[in-house]
């Protein structure tokens, strides 16, 4: 199954929150310097949100590692029609789920 777009969102997000405290509690560490600390872990969210999401849709892509679902390749679009149902059918028989 693969993750929806907002769920990619919300999880660079939520990762980019707790990397920026790191990020400017870092910078701070090494400088003393708030402001700067601050800034810093702004910009760095700001910029590495971006790349994550990217970064995530791309391996939605990548197969490796994945199980594929047994009805994956079924290509239906739209309403299912009645020969939609049928090629569900043949699938779900040939997996032993139906008689």
């Amino acid at each position: 199954m693969s993750e929806s777009r907002l769920r990619s969102v919300l999880k660079a997000v939520s990762w980019r929150i707790l990397a920026s405290i790191i990020t400017g509690t870092l910078v701070y560490l090494f400088t003393g310097k708030g402001e700067l600390a601050v800034g810093v872990g702004l910009l760095d969210s700001a910029v590495k949100i971006i790349v994550y999401y990217f970064h995530e849709r791309i391996w939605q892509a990548i197969p490796i590692g994945r199980k594929k679902h047994p009805l994956e390749d079924l290509e239906v679009k739209g309403p299912i029609e009645d020969d939609d149902k049928e090629k569900i059918r043949e699938v779900l028989k040939d997996l032993g789920y139906l008689d």
